[in-house]
């Protein structure tokens, strides 16, 4: 894809994010590979009012080749995109119901979000929650890059998530699927019966997927 194309591509992805509500106020950060560097938004950029003009240019090393200083939380993106060699979109969000559900769960977890849906869990698989770490603190960026190489969607206490993806539609889609199952189980007071070990079992083999490595 052309230069101005992935740009295109990461500002109607953004833009589409605050317009589901997934994203308040100047909240959240997007970000798309290019090779081997990366667009992400710059720091205090509005997602929903995002251009171009917004858009930092850096390399996976995090120096700048191209526009002002980028998002205080690109390091947990470059986290991502070093961990997982398939990952060429990234986006970090603040939807209601993922911190809602956060703030029940209260400590971290790898296997945060129940797996109420089929769609959620093969798009999204566990996921895990890490405790609350100030915005851009080292420590986010540190506890994010821990659990990148084996999950794709973390749920950050009282902050939000983080998903990579192989296309930006597909980051979207599943923050939209992990913001759906965190509704679920807010409005069910997380009473709501997920799917069993049995059909969760049958998702990971058709996927040749396997958790055997995670705790």
């Amino acid at each position: 894809m052309r230069k101005t194309g992935m740009i295109d591509e990461l500002i109607a992805a953004s833009r589409e994010l605050y317009d589901r509500k997934l994203i308040h106020a100047a909240g959240g950060n997007s970000s798309i590979r290019d090779g081997d560097s990366v667009w992400i938004s710059q720091t205090g950029a509005e997602l929903g009012k995002l251009t171009a003009d917004k858009l930092v240019k850096v390399d996976l090393d995090g120096t700048v080749l191209e526009g002002k200083a980028p998002s205080k939380e690109m390091n947990m993106h470059l986290a991502m995109y070093r961990a997982r060699k398939d990952a060429r979109a990234v986006v970090h969000v603040h939807p209601t119901y993922a911190i809602a559900l956060s703030t029940l769960i209260g400590r971290e977890s790898n296997d945060a979000v129940p797996p109420y849906t089929m769609a959620f869990y093969v798009r999204a698989g566990r996921v895990p929650m890490i405790p609350y770490h100030p915005s851009g603190a080292h420590s986010l960026h540190e506890a994010v890059a821990v659990l990148a190489p084996a999950h794709h969607a973390i749920l950050l206490r009282q902050h939000g998530v983080i998903v990579a993806g192989a296309h930006m539609s597909t980051a979207v889609g599943i923050v939209e699927e992990v913001e759906q199952c965190c509704q679920i189980a807010v409005v069910t007071a997380l009473k709501g019966a997920p799917l069993t070990a049995d059909q969760l079992r049958a998702i990971d083999a058709a996927l040749g997927r396997t958790w055997d490595n995670v705790t």
